[in-house]
């Protein structure tokens, strides 16, 4: 019923009752969830999810984000890897001279502090199938939904994902105001948590869908080295520094939330099907 960067306007309007959007189209209101998408630090999208949810009980909703809407839940994507036309990406110095498609500003600092040169702003299928880029960052399921099995050649795999992409899932408040108590009650129990687990789950079922395709398309899959990712997680830093300042300005004790976050996200890990 709109782009997606106008979903919560769509939805705090009345146009629509409910929307989900990615968090990073509503980062001039809402900045804490977004830990979850930091790389490498959830074991997978199930344990990110929920580790999001109990963080933001317990530490985000009193800096009131989402006022103005009824927050449902939220959840991630599968969890991102890099996928290349040509070459494999072993060590550090397989980043130089590359042009890789990203989806996201944080990302592309990213991919620019591992020595690439990040491409914003263009369809990936089009920057993939023309050449344009030599890569992207993105998950299994795009050699599906994008059709990319036909173009990439390489797949490097990083514990803890290359990243996340985190949805918000929010309804308009008056509307869920207005709803009888009862159906309140059907919403409230198959929100936060419940709804965490279903959304990352649904989408690392998507992710795996695409095996057959690498299988079949002859895709060559390496893990990175405990020596690259030594190097990568360094170069993420920018990510947790610049996520506890934006925390600490929203007065929430920062530390204390990152380490609930870390500690919950590994626990979680098992609830992935």
């Amino acid at each position: 019923m709109a782009p997606i960067s106008r979903q919560w306007e769509v939805v705090t309007s009345g146009i629509a009752d409910i929307a989900e959007s990615p968090s990073e189209y509503l980062r001039e209101r809402v900045k804490l969830p977004e830990i979850a998408e930091i790389p490498f630090l959830s074991p997978n999208g199930v344990a990110a999810s929920v580790a999001v949810w109990r963080t933001h009980e317990k530490y985000f909703a009193k800096a009131t984000e989402y006022k103005g809407v009824h927050l449902l839940g939220f959840w991630t994507t599968g969890g991102n890897n890099l996928q290349t036309l040509k070459r494999p990406i072993l060590k550090i110095d397989d980043f130089q001279g590359l042009k890789i498609w990203v989806a996201t500003p944080n990302m592309a600092k990213t991919i620019q502090n591992f020595g690439a040169t990040p491409v914003l702003g263009m369809q990936m299928f089009d920057a993939m199938s023309g050449g344009i880029v030599d890569g992207a960052v993105a998950g299994k399921g795009a050699l599906i939904s994008f059709q990319l099995s036909r173009y990439t050649r390489q797949m490097t795999f990083f514990p803890g994902q290359l990243g996340y992409t985190l949805q918000s899932f929010f309804m308009n408040q008056k509307k869920y105001d207005s709803l009888a108590p009862e159906d309140r009650a059907v919403i409230d129990k198959f929100s936060g948590e419940f709804v965490a687990k279903l959304g990352s789950q649904g989408f690392i079922d998507q992710d795996n869908l695409a095996d057959p395709l690498i299988k079949q398309n002859g895709i060559a899959t390496h893990d990175a080295s405990p020596e690259l990712m030594a190097i990568l997680k360094r170069r993420v830093s920018f990510y947790k520094d610049d996520w506890m300042a934006d925390a600490k300005a929203k007065g929430v004790d920062a530390q204390a939330a990152y380490d609930f976050f870390v500690k919950t996200a590994q626990e979680s890990a098992g609830l992935m099907k």
